[in-house]
């Protein structure tokens, strides 16, 4: 162990120390076996190895309300695909600091992650089918690197610990409520949940011939926030994740938050038309509006950045539901991952974004709808309103109404408040 003095509450240490950082969370895992029953740490060459799964944490589906957290991680079997046998709904985020100097951003970074799987795991349940058959696993993968993979890990772990002793409150503490039936049926049918870690390398290097096209077409000047490679990786994910470990996947944004069980979202799957490959939700700002402006000026009859319903005003990437087998097999979206199809594109719509892959979505969008499933705007509703503000306050009702009995989904974007999360999922509403 290093000699080195760490203070985990110092900012300047937030990523500093790798090893000994590394060997201070399994002295803590060894503390807390009377909390985790299981607890079968993988050898130090499968944590250091930039392969698949970096580590396997299982939560346990049916905890026990005086302990704070069920929680195990598990060794890596001799099979890589034995992993994923049970995984029937896999969920991702991509979670990279944008260089090793940016320590605040780091740590908004990993709140925000905090706050999201938060509100999935307090309304994570199962589905009918489910509970008629054998209960299913959500597996969520986290596209990282290795500056914040071990603060992401911690992170994990805290927010189960918070969750569990949330329920130990609500249901042991005098003059306290104790579980209604409907919270026994709830915790009775919680999905196990699995993590895994994806190294964000492999994806670099599936999009290296592709990148320096996207950012010149993509963002609006050389580093700026969006031109770096990882807003451009659910492009790229049918490519780097194997069919036996995923057919279909959800990536979401870490500024999220739900107000339903996410496994209901897997649901929109079922509702794809043959040739439908992504479910995306449209963009509610006028944002393509301006950016296809001068297109539009000379193209009056055009519905490409109109609002909807007879319009199409782009698409919003925080909520992807990627059916990856369709995309492998699709030769029209294989086709449009190629720097010329980008650029010819690019130059007829005279279109510059700023935004990452939801650029790249719309302008593909304007040309073949068919490839995309539009999402309802409850399972991505955008609070931002910087657009308001800023030359199209006349026009922006249109593109922001969002007519739903129901919000199933909060996406904060532009550094937006998101409604206030209480014990057991429910919201103060937004006015």
């Amino acid at each position: 162990m290093s000699d080195i003095s760490y203070d985990p509450n110092d900012p300047e240490n937030f990523m500093s120390n790798e090893d000994y950082r590394r060997e201070e969370l399994l002295r803590r895992e060894d503390q807390n076996d009377d909390v985790a029953s299981i607890n079968l740490r993988q050898p130090k060459s499968i944590k250091s190895s930039r392969r698949w799964p970096m580590y396997e944490s299982l939560i346990d589906q049916q905890p026990q309300p005086k302990q704070p957290s069920m929680y195990s991680f598990q060794s890596k079997t001799n099979r890589i695909d034995d992993l994923y046998t049970h995984c029937s709904y896999h969920l991702a985020f991509t979670m990279i600091e944008r260089n090793s100097n940016e320590r605040l951003f780091g740590a908004k970074l990993l709140n925000k992650f905090s706050n999201s799987l938060t509100s999935i795991l307090l309304h994570l349940n199962a589905t009918r089918n489910d509970q008629a058959q054998q209960q299913n696993e959500l597996c969520i993968h986290l596209i990282t690197d290795d500056r914040i993979r071990l603060n992401l890990r911690e992170t994990i772990d805290n927010v189960h610990r918070d969750l569990g002793k949330k329920s130990y409150l609500l249901t042991n503490m005098p003059h306290q409520r104790t579980m209604s039936s409907s919270e026994e049926r709830f915790e009775r049918f919680r999905p196990m949940v699995r993590y895994f870690f994806i190294d964000s390398y492999q994806i670099d290097t599936r999009l290296e011939y592709l990148l320096p096209t996207l950012r010149n077409c993509f963002t609006h000047k050389i580093n700026s926030y969006y031109s770096q490679a990882l807003f451009f990786y659910s492009m790229f994910l049918h490519q780097v994740i194997p069919n036996f470990m995923a057919n279909r996947l959800i990536l979401l944004d870490i500024d999220i938050q739900l107000d339903t069980n996410i496994l209901k979202l897997f649901e929109e799957f079922d509702r794809f038309k043959e040739d439908e490959i992504i479910g995306i939700a449209y963009e509610q700002q006028p944002v393509y509006r301006h950016i296809l402006h001068e297109y539009r000026r000379d193209n009056i009859n055009t519905t490409a950045g109109s609002p909807p319903p007879q319009g199409f005003p782009g698409f919003n990437s925080g909520v992807l539901l990627l059916d990856l087998e369709r995309m492998r097999r699709s030769k029209l979206y294989q086709s449009l991952l190629s720097p010329k199809i980008i650029e010819h594109l690019s130059q007829k719509y005279r279109f510059r974004g700023h935004l990452g892959d939801q650029d790249f979505y719309t302008l593909i969008g304007i040309d073949h709808r068919s490839l995309f499933h539009v999402l309802p705007c409850g399972w991505n509703r955008q609070l931002c309103q910087w657009w308001r503000f800023h030359g199209y306050g006349e026009v922006f009702d249109d593109y922001h109404r969002c007519q739903t009995s129901s919000i199933m989904l909060y996406h904060g974007n532009c550094n937006s408040a998101l409604p206030t999360l209480t014990n057991y999922g429910d919201y103060r509403r937004r006015k």
